[in-house]
């Protein structure tokens, strides 16, 4: 039902177009609901486009990446009703449509987070810019991000800063902070930690999971490739893989009985919070991500999985929903249910 849903995606092919007419399919026919409240994972190894996925579920779409198929909707309240859901066609919108429901309602944490900020202006004039474009109250929301800005460890003065004042961790909270400050319904988090130390990574984790559990943000996806990051907050995780989509569920399931060859492996592939390396044998995955310019065919996992058919090397595996909310992209769950 369309309120157990904020976004969806349906035969979604983004590319990259590089010198000499080559495509880079990162993203190539997904087809993916994400479920509505919460804190979720998109996780995947790199390179495995989730950041072009990422992007794409806001129509964030500039050069060298292109759409090449597929509809983005974003679904959300109907304006003046508590019970009625209206699904909105991201590419039907005019830029400046599409501009406004961006920051208000929909929201990115960029991967790329120190480069976000406007190098000539102080942070406090970048957020009066922010406010008096989407119609907000100034004062109101310079308040707020000395608010958030405190939780997430930053000076007092950091609205009367330039960015090169900052080092590089504190630019990184400081988008992380601004990117949350018009409290939007459905916020997406690109490696929203990456560069930061330990403690810095539990300070924004704490802090993006404080403002879901105050329903906040309604909807927080984080994109990562450390599962170890999310695996204690997330309610349920996407799995992406050479440009696919190969998993979908609660992070339980996911977590106790991992239905997919690659996710099996990639668990087996990380130590367990806590745990020494003497504890555990870690299993790393044989073999090397495919190349998105020459995919393979059939399955993209192939060429790793121990259990690959001749029919894995010939033809894309279908998507399976082997039970409600629980799906997975693989020749052996074809006629099966668990």
């Amino acid at each position: 039902m369309a309120r157990d849903i904020v976004s969806k995606a349906q035969d979604l092919r983004l590319y990259y177009i590089l010198p000499n007419n080559i495509y880079v399919k990162a993203v190539d026919g997904v087809n993916i609901e994400i479920p509505r409240g919460g804190f979720l994972g998109l996780v995947g190894e790199s390179g495995s486009g989730k950041t072009t996925l990422a992007e794409g579920l806001l129509y964030l779409i500039d050069p060298p990446m292109i759409k090449i198929s597929g509809k983005i909707f974003y679904i959300r309240k109907r304006e003046g009703s508590s019970t009625e859901y209206e699904t909105i066609d991201l590419e039907t919108l005019p830029q400046h449509r599409l501009d406004q429901l961006r920051g208000v309602e929909l929201s990115l944490i960029p991967q790329y987070a120190m480069d976000a900020l406007n190098p000539t202006m102080k942070i406090g004039s970048f957020i009066k810019d922010v406010a008096r474009y989407h119609g907000r109250d100034v004062d109101e929301i310079l308040n707020r991000a000395l608010e958030r800005f405190k939780l997430l460890g930053l000076p007092s003065d950091i609205l009367n800063r330039y960015p090169h004042e900052l080092s590089g961790g504190m630019r990184q909270r400081t988008v992380v902070g601004i990117s949350t400050l018009l409290n939007p319904k459905f916020l997406v988090a690109d490696e929203p930690v990456s560069n930061l130390d330990v403690v810095q990574q539990h300070i924004v984790i704490d802090f993006l999971t404080e403002l879901v559990e105050k329903k906040i943000v309604e909807t927080l996806l984080m994109v990562t490739h450390d599962l170890h990051l999310i695996l204690e907050k997330s309610r349920y995780l996407l799995l992406m893989y050479g440009g696919h989509i190969v998993e979908t569920g609660s992070k339980e399931e996911v977590w106790s009985e991992p239905l997919h060859p690659y996710t099996k492996m990639f668990l087996e592939s990380i130590p367990p919070v806590g745990s020494r390396i003497e504890e555990k044998r870690i299993r790393g995955i044989p073999g090397n991500p495919p190349d998105l310019r020459y995919p393979p065919p059939g399955c993209r996992f192939h060429p790793r999985c121990p259990f690959a058919m001749d029919i894995c090397r010939r033809k894309e595996p279908p998507e399976i929903e082997v039970r409600p909310g629980r799906k997975v992209k693989c020749w052996l769950f074809v006629d099966r249910k668990v």
